[in-house]
């Protein structure tokens, strides 16, 4: 090999180019920045899957990427200048697609950070492809118009409860799919009851981890003194009114499993530094102890708050929710999944037929009638009011009354949570009989919800026990003790 300078920058000028030539073939969409958190290259795929423009971007900064319209706060680029390890997210894009995202550092001789590589994947387009090709390999003599792959998962995990019909769903559950069997961070965030619980324990079943413990913390329902001693343990004589022995917490218990902690948004500060430790180096040290103990523990986090609006009031730490977000997964309310709530609607009604040993069916405008209904407790609230509806009308078909009824009764139909006298607006002319009997089911209804028994019912509405048990198998009202 000659060492002439122009043989050598003709050398160069060709190994740049191939490196260009490979950069630009790649179909994932690659990065570079500087340690300062400056844009200093972009492949066309990166573009093309993230919307940014090279021209517009390069000479550009992490935080002036995350200051612009649409485009998430969640970066993985960031987390790497800030502690200098590998990261990896998971982050919409425009259109409802996922991407994920992960940020390489890169280190010099000295162990000095010289570069970030950032690598951008489209997990939908994957996802898609994917599905295709396992529709493809199926018998082709399947029924079509069948549940989707997606479902078919899910039911072969044992979760068939857990309806998918949306894009957005089944690509949100399409996601879970892939990483359960990674030992990533992730963070769900939704309202509540919209099923973070069963998503967190969909990701655990479908792990290698799947036969060790799944423990389910509700951070928020530990008292403040506790938090630490619950989640950590404790050693013997650690504070007054311990065990001799001293106890593990949720984290031991959880040891070579899950751990899900729920409404993690409400976790002390205090609390909130010992668990980034624990993120960071897996390494656990008791209340009232000075042992370090290892750890071997996914954990999997959830919350119906903004942690991002806590972090601005300094109720939360941020390299906290840097570490959680690994994989965020964001899952709507029902209001802005019809396909679902439609979907759970009837699913609800033919367990709860199954459960109670009836045969109702629901009339079309009384489907959508529930479908107008805001649902602020998604999923869950949507499930009482299917049992309830089951189990009050009389009717062998729930019609649109019967919803209207219900829902006035739990205060979402406009009105109060109070019975109501009056009959629904376009029910036909009813005598005073007619009248007073619906008055009187409906005291009862909402009577059997509150109390534990006949007995109180009778007490609460100055009446005999067993008139009460009389007018309840009249109007086919289950007793309290059935609910």
């Amino acid at each position: 090999m000659t060492d002439d300078p122009a043989s050598l920058q003709q050398a160069l000028q060709l190994k740049q180019q191939l490196l260009g030539a490979v950069l630009e073939a790649s179909y994932d969409g690659i990065c570079l920045i500087s340690p300062e958190g400056t844009f200093l290259e972009m492949n066309g795929a990166f573009e093309r899957i993230t919307g940014l423009k090279r021209s517009e971007w390069l000479g550009r900064t992490i935080d002036d990427m995350r200051s612009a319209p649409g485009v998430t706060r969640n970066s993985a680029a960031l987390q790497v200048l800030n502690g200098s390890y590998p990261a990896t997210t998971l982050v919409n894009i425009s259109g409802g697609e996922l991407m994920l995202v992960t940020a390489s550092p890169h280190f010099g001789d000295r162990g000095e950070l010289m570069s970030i590589i950032l690598n951008v994947r489209n997990i939908t387009q994957l996802n898609y492809l994917k599905r295709q090709i396992e529709e493809e390999d199926r018998d082709d003599g399947a029924p079509t118009g069948g549940p989707s792959i997606v479902q078919e998962r899910l039911t072969r995990a044992g979760f068939d409860e857990f309806v998918v019909k949306s894009p957005i769903m089944e690509s949100i559950v399409a996601t879970v799919l892939q990483i359960a069997d990674f030992d990533l961070t992730v963070l769900i965030e939704g309202e509540t009851g919209v099923g973070k619980g069963i998503l967190a324990s969909l990701i655990h079943r479908l792990s290698r981890r799947a036969d060790r413990p799944f423990i389910e913390v509700n951070c928020g329902a530990i008292p403040e003194s506790l938090v630490e001693s619950e989640l950590f343990g404790y050693e013997p004589g650690a504070f007054t009114g311990s065990a001799r022995t001293g106890k593990k917490g949720y984290f031991e218990a959880a040891e070579g499993g899950t751990i899900f902690l729920d409404e993690i948004g409400e976790l002390p500060k205090e609390s909130q530094a010992k668990l980034l430790k624990i993120l960071d180096d897996r390494m656990l040290t008791r209340v009232g102890g000075t042992g370090q103990r290892r750890l071997d523990v996914r954990i999997i986090a959830a919350t119906n708050r903004r942690l991002r609006d806590l972090v601005r009031h300094g109720q939360f730490r941020a390299d906290l929710l840097y570490r959680l977000e690994t994989i965020p997964i964001v899952v709507p309310p029902l209001r802005d999944r019809k396909e679902d709530l439609k979907a759970l609607i009837y699913s609800f009604l033919d367990r709860y037929n199954q459960e109670f040993g009836t045969d109702k069916v629901i009339a079309s405008e009384a489907v959508r009638r529930l479908m107008e209904n805001p649902l602020p407790g998604n999923a869950r609230e949507l499930k009482n009011l299917l049992v309830r509806l089951v189990l009050t009308c009389h009717d062998a078909e729930i019609g649109l009354s019967h919803v209207r009824e219900v829902l006035g009764h739990t205060g979402n139909e406009g009105g109060t949570a109070t019975p109501r006298a009056e009959l629904p607006a376009d029910a036909p002319p009813a005598s005073m009989k007619e009248r007073i009997e619906e008055f009187e089911r409906s005291i009862l209804v909402e009577y059997s919800h509150q109390c534990r028994s006949t007995y109180e019912v009778a007490d609460r509405l100055g009446i005999n026990q067993s008139s009460v048990v009389r007018k309840m198998k009249k109007y086919g009202i289950p007793p309290p003790a059935s609910h």
